[in-house]
């Protein structure tokens, strides 16, 4: 059965939801906070590669029209009996006029011919159909692991003036301290250096962040004018059907759903259809033809007749033709195999990727981060009490700062790494 126009199928949608989020925005006059998903259906929508990709289904349809075409019918007109007399005043009567013969000439294409073609266009069109949908499978985990970047570039971002914005508190009351004499001079320049350390990362973290937003936007082909966007401050959580399930169910889930496959294993269809036409084509068609003719000058004034003719295949029996359609269904046998031998090993790899990722990030949200917080702030109890001293301060600090940036890290790792998993699994994008 052939399949629905992907683009068809999610054309409308996505418009009326690019709508919403521009009245959103013009309304609040403020940036777009856009989630993941949200950001998957504008790339849908805006994204010239994926657009590009749309013409090869036209093309494929534009096919399906030629190949189901019947041969149009052939009109001729012929004048006979022409003579040099028959212009002259002396000979003008019915005996000189020239004879007229119309003819029409039709082929009738036999064994099926044509509707082999039409179902083998058919086949070519779903092929590319889901060639479509693999190329927005490829692109999309493009965008997801893009938006994750911009959610990272945003944390360590946050990070970074967070951080800036505590030793700027910091200075403030140390600097009241120095002037009472309550600290050194040294101890008041390291915090100057750390502070002014603080300032440099965040100006480095917000650098990061505007480039990361630029290639979110290089993606969604965004237009020019448009407002800056962010990420909604929202991991990606692991179905449990998926994340839960075991290798060879996801390979073997993988099998059914990748479009790849799916388009290698129509192909193999098409390729038997077109074997099967190449043999066929040995048939000769027949051309069948029919005439009337006025002859003045004959007995019979007026006659006509019917005629077939048939090519006879007596040297050549289409064995080039037939020997290459042979060769198309061998190569897209032996095309499904390899994939099937890729999917498998990059559903292997993407759910060992994962897990690795996702126990690491386990482990700093049940043993690091909490953790970390709460030593941090025993370490600036302690400094305001003169249990430490600065450096001990300073050096909370700065393990809090790279623990929480590793902890981010370990969460966009994971996320990538479910992105990948999404991709090798062929997961569909739930709009």
């Amino acid at each position: 059965m052939k399949m629905l126009n992907f683009k068809a199928l999610v054309c409308l949608v996505l418009t009326l939801w690019t709508m919403a989020l521009r009245a959103e925005t013009e309304a609040t006059g403020t940036g777009l906070a856009i989630t993941e998903q949200q950001a998957i259906a504008l790339f849908y929508q805006r994204n010239l590669s994926l657009i590009a990709a749309n013409f090869n289904i036209d093309d494929a349809q534009a096919q399906e029209i030629i190949a189901a075409a019947i041969p149009n019918p052939v009109f001729s007109f012929t004048i006979s009996s022409l003579s040099p007399n028959m212009f002259r005043q002396q000979y003008s009567n019915m005996t000189t006029l020239p004879a007229v013969s119309p003819q029409i000439q039709q082929l009738i294409e036999t064994a099926g011919k044509r509707r082999l073609r039409i179902e083998s266009s058919e086949l070519a069109t779903e092929a590319v159909n889901f060639d479509l949908q693999d190329t927005a499978r490829v692109l999309t985990n493009a965008v997801r692991r893009s938006y994750y970047s911009l959610l990272l570039a945003q944390k360590t971002s946050k990070v970074a003036a967070e951080n800036y914005e505590r030793y700027r508190e910091i200075l403030r009351v140390n600097g009241i301290r120095l002037k009472v004499g309550d600290i050194a001079a040294t101890d008041f320049t390291r915090i100057e250096v750390e502070s002014l350390k603080a300032q440099g990362d965040q100006d480095q973290a917000k650098s990061a962040l505007n480039q990361a937003r630029a290639d979110l936007l290089l993606l969604l082909g965004w237009p020019e004018n448009s407002m800056e966007i962010s990420a909604v401050e929202a991991w990606p959580v692991a179905p449990p059907e998926i994340a839960k399930a075991g290798q060879d169910q996801l390979a073997e889930q993988a099998l059914e759903r990748r479009p790849d496959l799916q388009a290698a294993r129509v192909r193999i269809e098409q390729a038997g259809k077109m074997l099967t036409l190449a043999n066929r084509l040995a048939i000769p068609d027949v051309t069948v033809s029919a005439f009337y003719q006025r002859d003045p000058g004959n007995f019979f004034t007026d006659s006509g007749g019917v005629g077939v003719s048939v090519p006879l295949p007596l040297f050549y029996r289409q064995e080039g033709e037939i020997s290459k359609a042979r060769v198309t269904l061998s190569s897209s046998e032996l095309a499904v195999k390899q994939v099937e031998q890729s999917v498998r090993a990059e559903v292997m790899k993407a759910l060992s990727a994962w897990q690795s990722a996702d126990a690491i990030s386990q482990r700093f949200e049940t043993a690091v981060v909490k953790r970390i917080d709460s030593l941090r702030k025993a370490q600036e109890i302690a400094y305001q009490k003169g249990a430490v001293g600065l450096l001990d301060l300073i050096d909370a600090e700065r393990n809090y700062k790279a623990m929480m940036l590793d902890y981010y890290t370990a969460l966009a790792n994971r996320s990538n790494a479910w992105a990948d998993l999404l991709m090798a699994y062929g997961e569909e994008v739930k709009l």
